[in-house]
């Protein structure tokens, strides 16, 4: 809210309140979810390695949503479509995104609250928003009255009198205001999910209260961060605000916003109408999960994310380098020397990770800092220079750092990769019937795809990374 980095200390102690925005279960997760919810899967997992007692909690949009065109819910439109319960469609899509967590290695949240499961607290909160003075009720739906709100646009900076009708409100005849929002809508008997409530029969929750009502009942009247891409700034979080303040009249709600980047394709923005839509399994078809995360975590959090082929094969090339060093590590403990020759640099760096890390969670400068430690190992072993505690130290900063962005991916063998390994024997014979114009080509094969160097000694061939 202030727009600069602010010193973190929780409300409370040690203990940390984090509500991150979730899905809306209508439609696949797609990669700019992974993107989001990979940053704060981060951001969790390095509170709790700093000390810190962490409530991570996520809500489940499974009603209220409206599109922006037609004014439809996304779930009962989806439902229409395919001519099924709507929350036959939300526990299918719902499904879906646990699916796509567990592959992506995210943390599920300690609390995981869907709306429809929360109307009771939900018309609670907006009976006493009425009561306060701050909504008010036209044919049946509840509408919150921003002008009774002074301090509505203090997140985003955005003024509602400066603010066009129509730019990211919802223009309707029955608003005072054409950016007061809706509360509470009054649905016809064809909206298959609505409950009855003081204002109407038949209605449902809008899509802002549900976040209140869900962070209220489990956090209380304050907690310590919120969470959610940039998008949602305007006007989702500004009316989470208002309608949290208006309910307890404590301020303030949420003590530090985080807000993560824009995801594009190729320098586009994502959309089904451009047909660059990727759903997250779609691209774990070609990527490993931790490809993915590393290519995430190498590009700061606030900034815009671009998926592109090339930088998601140097994420895969990367991914790949701590494995083999990981094997290299373990390879090595039975030659190790008495005399330490890196631990002393391996902690400099580790210090380094760690202030980049706390530093606004810097994750391509930590990243850097983590790679300068995978060099280090490589090429004291290929110099045959370390110790037992060197590579015990290696080994043990190597996981402890990359479980944090979960690119650690499974050791399965102590030699290269098969496919490498593959490579070097056709070489072998090649270089044997007299090739060597065939021979260099893999080599060099080698080294542009893998990042590997391939060495041709009198003890045999012996490899290292490229630097």
């Amino acid at each position: 809210m202030t727009k600069k980095k602010e010193v973190f200390k929780p409300l409370k102690g040690k203990t940390v309140k984090i509500f991150v925005c979730g899905v809306t279960v209508y439609d696949y997760t797609h990669l700019g979810h992974a993107r989001t919810y990979s940053f704060y899967d981060t951001l969790v997992r390095f509170l709790r390695y700093s000390g810190y007692k962490v409530t991570y909690l996520q809500n489940v949009t499974d009603v209220g949503h409206l599109t922006e065109d037609t004014g439809e819910d996304k779930v009962e439109r989806k439902a229409k479509q395919e001519k099924k319960h709507p929350l036959e469609i939300a526990n299918f899509y719902l499904e879906n995104h646990l699916q796509v967590v567990d592959r992506l290695k995210l943390l599920r949240p300690d609390i995981l609250a869907k709306a429809t499961d929360h109307i009771k607290e939900i018309t609670e909160q907006v009976e006493t928003i009425i009561q306060n003075g701050y909504a008010y009720v036209v044919n049946g739906s509840v509408y919150f009255d921003v002008s009774k709100f002074r301090d509505y646009g203090k997140l985003s900076k955005k003024i509602p009198k400066e603010l066009k009708a129509g730019a990211r409100v919802e223009i309707n005849v029955d608003k005072t205001d054409p950016h007061d929002f809706v509360l509470w809508i009054k649905a016809t008997l064809e909206h298959v999910l609505g409950w009855s409530s003081p204002w109407n029969e038949w209605g449902y929750p809008g899509w802002h209260i549900e976040d209140t009502a869900i962070a209220l009942k489990y956090f209380g009247s304050q907690y310590d961060i919120h969470g959610g891409a940039i998008e949602l700034a305007f006007p989702h979080h500004e009316a989470e605000i208002a309608q949290a303040e208006a309910t307890t009249k404590i301020k303030p709600y949420v003590k530090y916003w985080v807000h993560s980047g824009l995801l594009t394709i190729n320098g586009q923005k994502m959309s089904k109408s451009l047909g660059n839509f990727i759903r997250v399994f779609d691209a774990l078809e070609n990527h490993s999960p931790e490809t993915l995360r590393l290519w995430i975590a190498s590009t700061y959090y606030r900034k815009p994310l671009d998926y592109n082929e090339k930088d998601l094969e140097v994420a895969r090339k990367k991914v790949e380098k701590v494995r083999i060093t990981l094997e290299r590590i373990k390879e090595n403990y039975t030659k190790a020397r008495r005399k330490e020759y890196f631990s002393d640099s391996i902690k400099k760096l580790k210090k380094e990770f760690l202030d980049a890390m706390n530093d606004d969670l810097n994750t391509p400068l930590a990243l850097t800092k983590f790679f300068e430690i995978i060099s280090l190992v490589n090429k004291n072993i290929d110099n045959n220079k370390f110790s037992k505690s060197d590579l015990k130290l290696a080994e043990d900063t190597v996981l402890e750092f990359g479980n944090l962005f979960q690119i650690i991916s499974e050791v399965k063998k102590k030699e290269m990769p098969k496919e490498v390994m593959d490579l070097i024997k056709r070489r072998e014979i090649f270089r044997k019937i007299g090739n060597f114009a065939a021979a260099d080509a893999i080599r060099d094969e080698i080294k542009e795809k893998y990042g590997i160097i391939v060495e041709d000694t009198k003890e045999g061939i012996k490899w290292k990374f490229v630097e």
